[in-house]
């Protein structure tokens, strides 16, 4: 074997494998505070607390639409869960209960937060225990914006 060929075989192995480390290091750095967008969407502060393996947790955001049009968030995966529903509290008769929905609006030029009063999305038999201080992804589904996968944050409290 040609050792010239070895060495620059060699030096394109070192290459990708400093190119996907800085990219992961950038990603995960991010992950936090940089949010995605799609179209008129932008989702930031995406993030849900402490929880053991097994439970169940909410995923908070905040979906801003910069649009003259109506969108709604269809559904949502993230590795960390088996499942994921999007849920409404009914404040019906009674006190206030979370229910099912298949989908979440959102207005257009309007910003909306996801929180446990109101709109939100419930991660479902959690594969993995959550720690503060964890980042994952999760893809976001919207009718007309999309796929955005969105950086959260495992936090105490909302992320500043």
């Amino acid at each position: 074997m040609d050792p010239f060929a070895w060495t620059a075989r060699g030096a394109a192995i070192q290459f990708d494998l400093f190119a996907r480390a800085t990219f992961f290091t950038v990603a995960f750095v991010c992950l936090p505070s940089c949010g995605a967008m799609a179209g008129s969407l932008q989702i930031s502060k995406a993030w849900t607390p402490e929880a053991q393996i097994g439970g169940d947790g909410p995923l908070l955001m905040t979906i801003a639409n910069q649009g003259s049009e109506a969108d709604s968030l269809l559904r949502a995966r993230c590795p960390v869960a088996n499942f994921l529903e999007k849920h409404t509290v009914d404040r019906g008769e009674g006190a206030p209960a979370m229910r099912a929905i298949s989908s979440i609006p959102v207005p257009p030029n309007q910003t909306i937060t996801l929180t446990l009063d109101s709109y939100h999305i419930m991660l479902l038999q959690l594969r993995q225990s959550l720690s503060v201080g964890q980042h994952f992804v999760c893809s976001v589904v919207f009718a007309k914006a999309g796929v955005l996968d969105v950086g959260v944050e495992v936090a105490p409290g909302e992320p500043h």
